[in-house]
């Protein structure tokens, strides 16, 4: 069959966990950026989130009336597609395992998304879980090369694996030359993402802990919800930093891009946390590194595939406050590197995780895929 042939509109059946998912703009984004290319976008989700507000998005292109949903997981009334696209191990695992779906699923193409969790924490003890879903399935996508690594320790043929970075929308997040503050003025820190352990912002906060006996008027914005709020804000009130610590919660998109925008400097030092979890490269990073924000992150997963330590960004060790203190104190002390710095880290983000050129790399997997 010829490209051309395949050169068609698609329909692509998104195989969610949730929906609508606040924390979820990735894959929101490809949902629409797909339609805005003339393909039809289907969703299935196993769960519906009876979120109060949702994003804007979401309305804008009728996703709503585009949704299966399923609570009780049958996967009753799954609609004719060109192509399935589960958007984590677990649910890629819960289509092909489906004794239901065994007629449904012949003759169409599977493709799965892989992130963080999906390869480490839920496999630590159970290497093998993944064997029926590297058997049947057509393509996966992990989001950077240190997963792809490690779906192929894990038993996935390597011809079946490309690597497909999560992408942001680089128009949102416009860029800012940084000055830091004269002295006496408030240094803005800033941290987004979710509190679990993996985020590594148990050690963010004893970094500060030691900064504000330099640095009094530097503070901390922690944007983010989970399970580790108590166990933060804890820490925060022992060590008291509630004068220079903020939790703030979870903010929508808009709200995110406000506070970056009054921030100097951002910082995300994850780690492996103890049931084995890891990240793929956080979307975080990305946005922070589009607005020209100096980022601090560490030397975990897909980190050093993003970041050029001193180049883009800075990188320390994970799970060492004391080192990532003495980076923060370094960042302050030479705001001269910023400004080409963040330069660097703007290029990076277009060239390499923009939302329009990660769309058309993925429409090219899809008709590819239809040819074989």
């Amino acid at each position: 069959m010829s490209f051309a042939l395949v050169s068609r509109p698609l329909t692509i059946l998104f195989i969610v966990g949730h929906f609508p998912a606040p924390s979820q703009t990735f894959i929101l984004n490809q949902m629409t950026r797909l339609i805005e290319r003339g393909h039809t976008v289907l969703i299935y989700a196993m769960h519906y989130d009876h979120c109060k507000d949702v994003h804007p998005d979401i309305l804008k292109y009728r996703l709503f009336d585009h949704l299966i949903y399923d609570e009780q997981k049958r996967f009753d009334n799954m609609p004719a597609c060109d192509i399935v696209l589960c958007q984590f191990g677990y649910l890629g695992k819960a289509i092909v395992e489906s004794p239901k779906l065994t007629q449904w699923c012949r003759g169409k193409k599977i493709v799965t998304c892989l992130r963080g969790a999906d390869i480490t924490s839920r496999v630590a003890s159970k290497q093998h879980m993944y064997d029926t879903l590297f058997e049947k399935g057509d393509l996966f996508l992990p989001v950077c090369h240190f997963l792809k690594q490690q779906l192929i320790r894990f038993g996935c043929k390597n011809d079946k694996i490309k690597v497909h970075h999560s992408a942001i929308d680089c128009v949102k997040f416009h860029f800012k030359r940084r000055i830091i503050p004269k002295r006496g003025e408030q240094i803005h820190f800033i941290s987004v993402s979710r509190l679990v352990e993996k985020k590594g912002l148990y050690f963010a906060i004893k970094a500060i802990a030691k900064l504000v006996k330099e640095y009094p008027h530097i503070h901390l914005t922690i944007v983010g919800d989970g399970p580790e709020w108590l166990r933060l804000q804890k820490l925060i009130l022992r060590l008291r930093l509630e004068k220079n610590i903020t939790m703030c919660g979870w903010k929508t998109q808009e709200e995110i891009v406000r506070l970056l925008e009054q921030s100097h400097v951002f910082v995300l030092p994850s780690i492996t946390a103890s049931d084995g979890n890891e990240e793929g490269i956080p979307n975080a990073l990305k946005e922070a590194m589009a607005m020209g924000l100096p980022v601090i992150a560490t030397e975990h997963a897909g980190n050093t595939e993003q970041i050029l330590d001193g180049v883009s960004g800075y990188l320390v060790p994970q799970k060492d406050s004391e080192l990532l203190y003495k980076k923060m104190k370094y960042v302050l002390e030479h705001p001269e590197e910023w400004h080409q710095l963040c330069i660097n880290a703007r290029q990076t983000i277009e060239e390499e995780f923009e939302i329009d050129k990660n769309i058309e790399q993925l429409e090219a997997l899809f008709y590819q895929l239809l040819e074989m």
